[in-house]
């Protein structure tokens, strides 16, 4: 494969990871853009990380 099919591919999967991150980080209100570049350059694990500060902060709120 050469270096435009491997781009081809990855664009589209570091956008739906961003777009994914974003939301999950909105509902628990966190701030869009800082998440959605988050998102694109660390797909998937961003997405942990989004659920488990909103865990995180869930289990805060209500101590």
């Amino acid at each position: 494969m050469g270096v435009v099919e491997n781009l081809l591919f990855a664009l589209p999967v570091c956008l739906i990871s961003a777009v994914i991150t974003v939301y999950i980080a909105h509902m628990y209100g966190r701030r869009f853009w800082p998440w959605l570049l988050f998102g694109f350059f660390v797909p998937f694990i961003s997405t942990f990380i989004a659920i488990a500060l909103g865990i995180r902060d869930a289990r805060r709120n209500g101590e």
